[in-house]
């Protein structure tokens, strides 16, 4: 699968236009992980990437407990690095088995975003839909 292909199948950029794909792709890094490999360390100072998994499976964990497990075309680590630069990670990621991700650092995703603004209004929209889904649930186990 190629970059632009695995950057359209997550939710967070999959409204974004191909051309805008193209842009994000060019700053991406392909980085293969071993199982057992750790992507992001819960606790750590994490503005540094995000990922999204062009094959393999990663295992998220908080206090070591399992919380979920994601494929190809998902993402993980955006909060952390679109958040200011002390945010801390919210959990483990953990390769499951061999993975290949896609690498969008802080500093190749900020220029970028700067110089296509309608990409970072996209972005927003998808942050703000998932916000408004956590508030609905939260809401709704309250009840």
């Amino acid at each position: 699968m190629d970059k632009v292909t695995t950057l359209k199948q997550s939710p967070l950029l999959s409204a974004l236009e191909d051309r805008q794909l193209q842009g994000l792709a060019s700053v991406a890094k392909e980085r293969h992980f071993d199982a057992g490999d750790k992507l992001i360390t819960a606790g750590t100072k994490g503005g540094l990437a995000m990922f999204v998994l062009m094959s393999g499976r990663v295992e998220i964990s908080r206090d070591g407990v399992a919380i979920g497990e994601l494929g190809p075309g998902a993402h993980v680590g955006e909060m952390a690095v679109l958040g200011p630069d002390d945010m801390l990670r919210s959990a483990d990621v953990i390769a499951a088995e061999p993975t290949v991700v896609l690498q969008v650092t802080r500093w190749d995703l900020y220029p970028y975003l700067k110089a296509n603004p309608d990409a970072a209004l996209v972005i927003i929209n998808e942050l703000a839909g998932r916000l408004a889904a956590a508030d609905e649930k939260l809401a709704s186990q309250g009840r």
